[in-house]
């Protein structure tokens, strides 16, 4: 890594030096020609052996350096919550990996090294550096980090011109084995409205005890890689009441908008889903996704794990589609008219959650650009691909209503929550027939759609033998509910 430069570059490096003082907008001065000394490795955050911190921000950190006449890089993957300097990842690294240190004068560095058995990397002189975050020149240690971005460090080095598809090491954890990649399952997921399993919910469906009773929003830009304008489209006021099947009647969120709803009685944990949200969607393929989390306080919010299989090496545009099947636990799925619902069981360990008691449900847009300086990733770290850019006052995700399934008793709904004389029925689940805890009455059966199957007249019992098996509504008078068929 010592190497002994001629004459004539002892004396251009001297100028270098003496130039730096110049170019403050980085460390080093334009004398680095950064247009040379570009890199055109791609990092993924799988690639990654070793994480250092912890947070819902994320960031790769690369250094290169000139191990005789070689380019060679090494990666470290960087978490944080907050807001984190540029100084704060480089003390956080040194502090968990003590193979890493580096020493600063003047708010810029001096010296890098990464020292173990196999390596000795030392940068060359003092100062000789540049760094970068997604490409743009550090001012110095205070730059703030990019969620989701790139930091690299450079090293100057005659004999290293051009740092180009340098080699790559990738840093394991001295303090243990490296974590096990992030395994995806292979999973396919229900499909559209209409197609066998779909769990979407019509906005009319007697399963359906109420709507939210109050709306927030927090508009996000109609573009978010070009943040001047904001969304404008809809009222808070559309969030609250029922949904419809008019694609009008929405409100936008914008690029990372969010929707916070409120109940006047609290969602419960029941059997089966438990809430729904609704979307706009024109069809069945354009899809405008959020994020979806819930509150039993109005402080600690838990979202639900969202997967998005979709490609993500081409930017789906307004003129491409979601396919349906490759997407979970994302608020948008269905078209117009049509839910997607959510089972606050899949939460039941959350600290800070009382999944009998939710009181808010959150909405945040996804980002759907595959850039990963803007897009947003599921729980997998997979980059969410929708449409992109949506560029006009109606972008982003576009609230109609979120129902309740679970939690309110049926009738005047919002104002009531546990009837006294609730309506049971047993055995639940069943084989075939079904006794209600009512006089001779009036009893109507619909499927998880809402469609009519009958209505039995005068009669306490129904009988459910000859219908497959999957979950029933059962309305007498002004309450309902769910069966289980086996």
């Amino acid at each position: 890594m010592r190497k002994i430069l001629s004459i004539l570059i002892i004396a251009i490096a001297a100028i270098s030096v003496s130039a730096q003082a110049d170019f403050s907008h980085q460390n080093g001065g334009t004398n680095f020609q950064p247009g040379v000394r570009s890199t055109t490795n791609t990092i993924n955050a799988s690639d990654i052996n070793y994480w250092v911190g912890e947070g819902s921000n994320q960031l790769i950190a690369a250094f290169y350096f000139c191990d005789d006449s070689a380019p060679v890089g090494f990666a470290y993957g960087y978490r944080w919550n907050g807001t984190k300097t540029v100084h704060d990842l480089l003390d956080d690294l040194a502090a968990a990996d003590s193979r890493f240190s580096y020493t600063e004068t003047s708010g810029f560095i001096n010296f890098i090294w990464y020292i173990d058995d196999n390596y000795g990397f030392v940068n060359q002189n003092d100062g000789y550096v540049m760094y970068t975050i997604d490409g743009n020149y550090c001012s110095g240690l205070s730059d703030n980090l990019v969620n989701n971005g790139l930091f690299e460090l450079q090293e100057w080095s005659y004999d290293c011109y051009d740092y180009s598809n340098a080699q790559m090491l990738f840093v394991d954890d001295p303090n243990g084995t490296p974590e096990p990649p992030v395994v995806v399952p292979d999973t396919t997921f229900c499909g559209i409205v209409g197609t066998e399993g779909c769990t979407a919910i019509h906005f009319d469906n007697p399963y359906i005890l109420g709507w939210a009773t109050g709306c927030t929003i927090t508009r996000g830009y109609q573009d978010i890689a070009n943040p001047t304008t904001l969304v404008t489209y809809g009222e808070e006021s559309v969030g609250i009441g029922p949904s419809s099947e008019s694609t009008l009647d929405a409100v936008s969120l914008g690029d990372g908008g969010i929707a916070v709803l409120t109940f006047g009685m609290p969602i419960q944990n029941g059997e089966g889903f438990d809430f729904a949200v609704f979307e706009n969607a024109l069809n069945d393929t354009f899809l405008e996704l959020a994020f979806v989390e819930v509150s039993s306080d109005g402080i600690h919010f838990v979202r639900f794990p969202a997967t998005s299989n979709t490609q993500d090496t081409l930017q789906i545009n307004n003129g491409g589609s979601v396919d349906a099947t490759q997407i979970d636990n994302l608020a948008g799925k269905y078209r117009v008219g049509w839910g997607t619902p959510f089972d606050l069981e899949q939460l039941a360990d959350s600290a800070n959650l009382d999944i009998n008691n939710i009181t808010h449900v959150k909405l945040i847009d996804v980002v759907g650009s595959i850039d990963p300086q803007f897009g947003t990733r599921d729980q997998y770290g997979q980059i969410i691909n929708d449409p992109y850019p949506t560029d006009f006052y109606s972008s982003g995700f576009d609230l109609t209503g979120v129902a309740v399934l679970n939690g309110w008793t049926p009738g005047t709904g919002i104002n009531d929550h546990v009837a006294t004389q609730k309506l049971q029925a047993y055995p639940n689940p069943t084989t075939d027939n079904v006794r209600l805890n009512t006089a001779n009455a009036e009893i109507s059966v619909f499927d998880v759609y809402g469609k009519l199957l009958f209505t039995e007249m005068n009669s306490n019992t129904i009988n459910l033998a000859n219908y497959p098996a999957g979950v029933y509504i059962l309305k007498v008078s002004q309450q309902q509910i769910k069966v289980v068929k086996q």
